[in-house]
């Protein structure tokens, strides 16, 4: 009996620790049956979206910012339709932002226009995603585990492209244009960016970048012929080009940036011609050799190549005329 009553007490007093337990367990927890679960009030969202927004809004005036990305998405979650959801989505960039986490907060900052179109909040939005991509072209590091390490033009390069296509015809698509050319132009693919450029000339005549973008587009074209070998389209393509750009008077200050890269092509393609000349009179096809030789003094005379073509010229006449006597 002794026996029954200690083991009595023993139940009893397990009882009460296993009750005390539970009520600090779920002093913090309450049941929903809405969701069937268990929630923690301290992360559950406020009822209200006005309610969570605000308590979202509480972290980021406080410069807690993770927390208030945490709150605000949470916001966004559960009450994806309240007029305050774009509001949020916005808050949630501007805090990435200030954690200098560009590239989400770009992201984030999209979401609003891909999800909310009609936001007004769109245009500072697009405002912010070209001060973004300029970080990214001045040399903002990508971040990888938190660590800034990558040089990230290809971030630069995607989020101009953003802006152009988000508002073809607003305040930052010439610049951000103009910025799409610049980036192809950094990484050396002239072509890229003379098309670039070129779209600024044929979609915004009226963009104070129009002189500019004319003179990068056949610059680019001059840069491309450097690799252009026996092949002397891309020469010719860039004479063109900055033919028609001097002579459009609209060179402004690149004018002598213009003319001494057209002066540099005009020598290239002149010295090509020679070769080729040069080739068809050591294969003794006077005749070939003359017409190339005449080009370049037709042409290209005031290139080094005019002098000596034009003696050639005489040269070959004098020995075409003295097989003729034969």
């Amino acid at each position: 009996m002794k026996s029954f009553k200690v083991l009595l007490r023993a139940l009893i007093l397990l009882a009460i620790c296993c009750h005390l337990t539970a009520a600090s367990s779920y002093a913090y927890w309450i049941w929903t049956p809405k969701s069937g679960k268990w929630v923690n009030p301290k992360y559950a969202p406020k009822g209200t979206p006005r309610e969570q927004y605000d308590w979202a809004m509480q972290f980021y005036l406080a410069k807690d910012y993770p927390r208030a990305i945490s709150e605000f998405k949470k916001m966004i979650k559960v009450y994806p339709q309240s007029e305050l959801a774009p509001d949020a989505q916005y808050y949630t960039g501007r805090s990435y932002e200030e954690r200098r986490d560009y590239y989400a907060a770009f992201l984030a900052y999209q979401k609003v226009i891909d999800v909310y179109p009609r936001s007004e909040l769109t245009d500072e939005i697009i405002e912010r995603q070209y001060r973004i991509g300029n970080q990214y072209f001045s040399g903002q590091k990508e971040k990888v585990l938190g660590i800034e390490l990558l040089p990230a033009i290809d971030k630069a390069l995607e989020i101009f492209d953003k802006v152009v296509a988000n508002a073809p015809y607003g305040k930052y698509a010439d610049l951000a244009q103009f910025k799409i050319g610049e980036c192809y132009k950094k990484n050396s693919q002239y072509k890229e960016a003379a098309d670039a450029f070129s779209k600024i000339v044929s979609d915004y005549p009226k963009s104070l970048l129009y002189e500019q973008a004319r003179y990068e587009s056949a610059y680019c074209i001059y840069k491309m012929s450097f690799k252009a070998n026996y092949d002397q389209e891309p020469t010719e393509e860039a004479i063109k080009e900055f033919e028609d750009f001097v002579k459009s008077g609209e060179a402004g200050d690149t004018i002598k940036e213009a003319d001494l890269a057209l002066a540099r092509l005009q020598e290239t393609k002149a010295e090509s011609l020679y070769n080729t000349a040069r080739f068809y009179e050591r294969s003794k096809h006077y005749e070939s050799a003359l017409v190339y030789y005449k080009e370049i003094v037709d042409t290209y005379s005031k290139t080094k190549w005019g002098t000596k073509a034009f003696s050639k010229i005489t040269e070959l006449e004098k020995r075409l005329q003295r097989q003729n006597k034969r």
